[in-house]
């Protein structure tokens, strides 16, 4: 017995060894474990109920629905202004959406702490590639980058003043993107990217190659700038122009898709994707005629406009093939993301983290309140949307035109019910109130106030692009 045990024992201390240096190696390699690169696909004028993987009936976006399938798809995420400019500041920081100039006139604050700053400050190497004006370095959106370009800032003086040719095409983000990839493939530091495309954007052009969902038609609505504008201004469109116009949109839905499905190829061949947190979205919709008009930016807060696409996927941090079905706020992302890669919380955020429930696989919980602003004055208009109503105050025009929309009855919001519901129009209106005084505390410091001056090239891409009128 002695002899066995003293055979044992040392075979047992040297197991238990055995097992303590593996669970330390384990510990060791967890806590040396890669943080994953983070990939910002933004899709400017991308509405999500016109994706596949949304419900759409037009194949449109194959490869989003792929990304989507083996990642989380969040049903109903919407963001808080009908614009580009103010949404990418609260999509990037969590804070809700600052007013900017309509005439594009101001820079946002160099207060305000951008994800790519945070995440710079914390060991990621950050860049950032925009193919449109509206997000050029001169309004601040390059804050926090170590690298950051404008895509058609190349471009003739011409094209630019147009935006006509093909110097807009996403291929143009996606080659930069995997220039920038290949530049630094001997790095190990982590990187955060930044993809702003805007193919779905006016003007629409078609694709060789690519889906074409357009039918004979013999009118003038051709997806240039010119014939579009002269039809919204008369209010002119056919059936025939209407459908037109949809379908080109949607032809452009298909080749971002397509460009899409590039950049995920070259993140395989790299062998970059498994350890990458791929983020798709959008900065807002694009009214398509659901109620009357075409276009963005203007007296429209529908969900046309703030109801976006969102879709996570990091294979080897997230669970596959989850649809959240909740009500999620834009300025949720950015809170999510940061702790979805350990990082400390943002300085300041008005939105919340939803990183533990999505690690938990948690696709329902209580809906809360969003709050969408035009933001392009003090006094503008606002809504307030939960996942049963949709609130308006047009105060920019009259401090008492206010509508109601029960959304469950009536989820495209045409019938207007504000007699009917007084009650909860003042309740709503009390919680407008809040946010108001909460946007005024946030401006004092991180309003948008420095000057910028504008070109007579910058105001008439601006103009082309149906920002100023």
């Amino acid at each position: 017995m002695r002899s066995m045990l003293g055979v044992r024992l040392p075979l047992l201390s040297l197991c238990l060894g055995l097992v303590l240096v593996g669970l330390s190696a384990c510990d060791q390699a967890a806590e040396e474990a890669p943080r994953p690169h983070v990939i910002v696909w933004l899709v400017d004028t991308l509405r999500a109920d016109h994706l596949s993987c949304y419900g759409y009936e037009r194949p449109t976006s194959p490869h989003l629905d792929a990304l989507a399938a083996k990642g989380i798809l969040f049903e109903q995420a919407h963001v808080h202004s009908n614009w580009t400019q103010p949404s990418v500041v609260s999509l990037l920081t969590g804070l809700l959406p600052p007013v900017m100039d309509k005439s594009f006139g101001l820079r946002i604050s160099d207060e305000l702490v951008l994800l790519p700053e945070w995440l710079g400050q914390h060991g990621y190497s950050t860049a950032g590639i925009t193919i449109t004006i509206a997000t050029a370095s001169r309004y601040g959106f390059g804050q926090g980058y170590e690298e950051y370009w404008q895509v058609d800032g190349d471009l003739t003086l011409s094209e630019r003043k147009h935006r006509t040719g093909d110097g807009f095409r996403g291929e143009l983000v996606v080659d930069a993107a995997i220039q920038w990839l290949d530049k630094r493939s001997q790095e190990q530091q982590p990187f955060f990217l930044y993809l702003h495309t805007v193919d779905p954007h006016v003007p629409y052009q078609k694709h060789a190659g690519h889906p074409d969902f357009t039918v004979p038609y013999s009118g003038l609505q051709d997806g240039s700038i010119d014939p579009l504008r002269e039809a919204k201004q008369g209010e002119q469109f056919s059936e025939a122009d209407k459908q037109q116009l949809i379908a080109l949109y949607d032809g452009e839905v298909a080749y971002n898709d397509f460009q899409l499905g590039r950049l995920v190829a070259a993140l395989e061949e790299r062998e970059l994707l498994e350890n990458t947190l791929l983020v798709v979205v959008s900065d807002h919709g694009e009214e398509l005629f659901d109620h009357k008009t075409q276009g963005h930016g203007h007296r429209n807060l529908h969900a046309e406009l703030t109801h976006v696409p969102l879709v996570l996927s990091w294979p080897a941090g997230l669970p596959a093939g989850l649809r959240v079905e909740p009500l999620v706020r834009a300025i949720d992302l950015a809170p999510t993301l940061v702790e979805l890669l350990g990082l400390p919380p943002l300085p300041s955020t008005d939105g919340r983290s939803l990183a533990a429930l999505l690690r938990a696989g948690e696709t329902r919980w209580a809906d809360g309140e969003l709050f969408v602003d035009r933001a392009k004055s003090v006094d503008d208009l606002v809504a307030l949307r939960t996942a049963e109503h949709l609130y308006v105050s047009r105060r920019d025009r009259d401090p008492n035109e206010e509508d109601w929309y029960s959304l469950v009855d009536d989820p495209g919001a045409h019938t207007n019910l504000a007699a009917e519901h007084s009650a909860e129009m003042g309740r709503a209106r009390a919680a407008l109130e809040r946010y108001l005084e909460l946007r005024a505390e946030r401006a004092s410091t991180l309003g948008a106030t420095r000057r910028v001056e504008q070109s007579d090239v910058a105001t008439e891409q601006l103009r082309q692009l149906g920002y100023l009128r």
